[in-house]
């Protein structure tokens, strides 16, 4: 026989507000009319979308003199900038769209590692560390903009001297791959989730940030040398697509059942 215990009364109550939270908060489980509705599934592709479209923006797409053209001067530098004036402008413009694609796989990421460890800093340092990278990204896909538009040619080429091509030619070759770096932070903190506490992240999508991260935040404190982020970030937004993927389902049931 089942002896009445007050903390049985608790124990509903718990169960029944978490009940609530689930029908009111949870954004894949129920409308504002209480239908089921169907979870967003698909923003793990838009982290492919960003590491593909990022480094066609960045250094696919790019343009750096070569050491002979900068030993030429500023009119050899302005009439070579000239001849990749489209592939510039193209980079550019891929690589806003890389923003976009980052900024919507980060939102879905950063919401679905919530949920999975509610209590951990890491989770708002990601989500911040994707913040900054969007923001120094949007800096420079604009210098790259500004730069194709100041190249002969060039939609605002009149606006422009060779000097300041030169100028931001150089701005633009390295910016292109140091605005990554904060992307490379969010790296470090998801190793974080991934190896402390309860399995948030898969170990070896943990392993991968590990080496990536430790790699680009090495070569910038120790060699000073940010650049590698440019390289890097991309490989690793390939891996935390997949492992965003594979966690999603499991992110489904945490949202209908918490």
């Amino acid at each position: 026989m089942h002896t009445w215990n007050p903390s049985d009364v608790d124990r509903d109550r718990a169960d029944r507000d978490r009940a609530d939270r689930d029908r009111y908060d949870s954004p894949d489980t129920f409308d504002l009319h209480g239908r089921p509705r169907r979870s967003d599934g698909r923003w793990p592709l838009a982290g492919a979308a960003a590491a593909v479209l990022g480094a066609l923006g960045s250094f696919v797409l790019g343009w750096d003199p070569d050491e002979g053209i900068t030993q030429a001067g500023t009119d050899a530098i302005y009439r070579e900038a000239g001849e990749h004036g489209s592939v510039i402008r193209a980079g550019a413009s891929l690589g806003f769209v890389a923003v976009a694609a980052l900024i919507v796989f980060a939102a879905g990421f950063t919401r679905a590692l919530g949920r999975r460890a509610p209590d951990s800093l890491a989770v708002p340092v990601m989500r911040t560390a994707f913040g900054a990278a969007a923001a120094c990204l949007i800096f420079a896909f604009g210098l790259k903009h500004v730069l194709a538009g100041g190249v002969p040619g060039g939609i605002d080429d009149n606006f422009y001297t060779p000097a300041d091509v030169e100028v931001f030619s150089v701005l633009v070759s390295q910016m292109q791959y140091a605005a990554w770096w904060g992307v490379m932070l969010a790296a470090a903190a998801a190793a974080v989730l991934a190896f402390s506490g309860p399995r948030v992240l898969p170990r070896w999508f943990g392993a991968v940030s590990v080496a990536l991260s430790g790699i680009s935040i090495g070569a910038t404190l120790l060699v000073g040398l940010p650049y590698s982020a440019g390289l890097l970030a991309p490989l690793w937004l390939l891996a935390a697509a997949v492992a965003a993927y594979r966690i999603r389902p499991a992110d489904a049931a945490r949202g209908r059942h918490r």
